[in-house]
């Protein structure tokens, strides 16, 4: 290839260790992030300090929902993780958000090792891994904390197919890797259609003979099985019947979540285009896609249902195209189309409509389909004419360029809720959650005004959104509409999914009148068998 490096080869000049290279790549990106606060859905952890505060309590962590039954999800591998980060580094969120990027380059490196191990193509793993580390839309993953879960759920399927590429498989730690990956979240199950397609692709010259096939692979298939059904029996045991599978959110959340088929699938297909487009093109990147940001569609004649319909077809058909001609793209493919199925909203509703954290662990299969690409052309460009070859290496540099200050921007808008809620605000104007968080904003700034304005823009979107409802309470206690306030309280508390803050909100505004009854006759409603809580905490506020 002449004296041209190709694009993955790059990073082959420097004498670090390729782990040590990753890891720095992804604290030049996502380093400002240690400055950053708890924000958002971060305040979970904070919520559950005096739990998670004791790692060593393991039976209790694993005990308990993330972070509540109604959700639906079980994930005792993140709580765990934060308990192991309180424990070494502290409350503060910097130790928080360091763990994290550091996750994220060894996620690189590991996708590397994976890669050259499977594939002996050291230029392929490398590029790969590259363009992996450097797409922008991660940034929702590696500048919040709470991208945890996707994380660890993606460093253990990695950690989990390395072991299984090995000649000798460890029994105990392919099952522990499984195990730890489903544990951290959900959509580490995606690592077992991948495995089987490796296996294929491992055993390309033996896998006419399923017979020796089975037997080669039959205590890796226990070991398997195994870790796949402890961590559904802790599911099961912990959520119970009703939230094994099922799960309870808002149509602010989720739009979709009470949708039939006829809307649920063309909206999940065109969400699905917006993502590949997002993942390759990262304009106008968001951390918010609620109600009524991505609209619900009743039919598939339109651009972007029909591109998601072609863009799952070819992904399909890809895998098993390629399994014999070209491994590679049938793997990424593998990695796309597997990861993206529980998430996607086709099957059976999810507990969001979207959310770029989402495709996390789907873009390793965009990024090894895209490394494959880049080598073709390159490869072709390189034999008609050098130039062309030097050109297309210098548009790959400058694309990774372009990412990175992308990245290191987007990491910026997670440094507080005031940045992400402004940020949200501007990329989502439709969403009721983000209105409803921006007018948050403006209301500690005291700025009542621009609070009620942006807020009543949200309920006139969506009048059902209790928490939004509750601030719109505050700020007219605050400009000394005190009816205004109680309407909406009472609107808050009598909503689908009513905000527990309003109940205290609404009491502390009667007793800000001296309106000892009408305190005591809401928090009854609410807590009719706290009858001597309710009277300890009226007391405080009567002396």
């Amino acid at each position: 290839m002449g004296s041209i490096p190709t694009p993955g080869t790059a990073f082959m000049n420097f004498k670090l260790p390729k782990w040590l290279l990753f890891c720095l790549i992804a604290f030049v990106l996502y380093g400002v992030s240690l400055w950053g606060d708890f924000v958002f859905d971060d305040r979970g952890i904070v919520d559950h300090y005096s739990v998670l505060s004791d790692p060593f309590n393991v039976k209790q962590i694993f005990s308990l929902p993330y972070w509540n039954e109604e959700v639906g999800l079980y994930r005792p591998i993140t709580l765990l993780s934060y308990g192991v980060n309180f424990l070494f580094l502290g409350t503060s969120p910097v130790g928080f958000h360091f763990v994290n990027i550091l996750l994220y380059g060894f996620i690189a490196y590991f996708l590397y090792k994976l890669l050259k191990t499977l594939h002996a193509d050291e230029t392929y793993a490398l590029l790969a891994a590259t363009i992996f580390i450097f797409l922008p839309i991660h940034s929702e993953v590696a500048a919040n904390v709470t991208g945890r879960s996707e994380l660890l759920a993606l460093f253990f399927s990695l950690l989990f197919l390395i072991e299984l590429v090995k000649e000798k498989i460890n029994l105990w730690k392919l099952g522990a890797f499984l195990f730890l990956s489903i544990a951290a979240k959900e959509t580490g199950i995606a690592a077992l259609p991948i495995a089987l397609v490796i296996v294929f692709i491992k055993e390309k010259s033996s896998y006419e003979n399923i017979r020796l096939l089975l037997h080669k692979y039959l205590y890796p298939t226990l070991s398997v099985l195994t870790a796949t059904l402890s961590y559904f029996s802790l599911r099961l045991l912990v959520l119970g019947q009703d939230y094994f599978i099922g799960i309870e959110t808002s149509i602010v959340e989720n739009p979709i979540i009470k949708a039939g088929w006829q809307e649920r699938i063309p909206t999940a297909l065109s969400t699905l285009s917006m993502y590949v487009r997002k993942i390759f093109v990262p304009q106008n990147l968001c951390s918010d896609y609620s109600f009524n940001q991505i609209p619900v569609l009743s039919n598939f004649l339109n651009v972007g249902s029909i591109a998601g319909i072609i863009i799952f077809i070819a992904a399909i058909i890809s895998i098993l195209y390629f399994i014999k001609r070209d491994p590679r793209v049938s793997l990424g493919s593998a990695f796309f189309l597997f990861a993206y199925l529980p998430i996607s909203n086709i099957f059976f509703p999810i507990g969001t409509i979207a959310g770029e954290r989402l495709m996390f662990y789907p873009s390793v299969g965009l990024a090894i389909i895209s490394s494959v690409i880049c080598i073709k052309i390159y490869n072709y460009l390189i034999s008609k004419k050098e130039i062309y070859a030097k050109i297309s290496f210098w548009i790959f540099v400058a694309i990774i360029i372009f990412y990175s200050f992308v990245s290191i921007q987007r990491s910026i808008d997670w440094l507080s809720e005031k940045r992400l809620f402004v940020s949200a605000g501007q990329c989502a104007p439709n969403s009721v959650l983000s209105l409803s968080n921006l007018g948050t904003v403006y209301y500690f700034e005291g700025k009542y005004d621009d609070a009620e304005k942006i807020l009543l823009q949200s309920v006139n979107i969506y009048n059902g959104y209790s928490k939004g409802l509750n601030n719109l309470g505050l700020v007219y206690w605050k400009m000394g509409k005190l009816d205004k306030a109680k309407n909406y309280y009472r609107q808050s508390l009598l909503a689908r999914f009513p905000y527990p803050g309003a109940i205290e909100n609404m009491s502390l505004l009667y007793l800000s009148q001296n309106d000892l009854k009408n305190a005591r006759r809401w928090l009854n409603v609410f807590y009719p068998n706290e009858k001597q809580a309710i009277d300890t905490y009226l007391k405080q506020y009567t002396k």
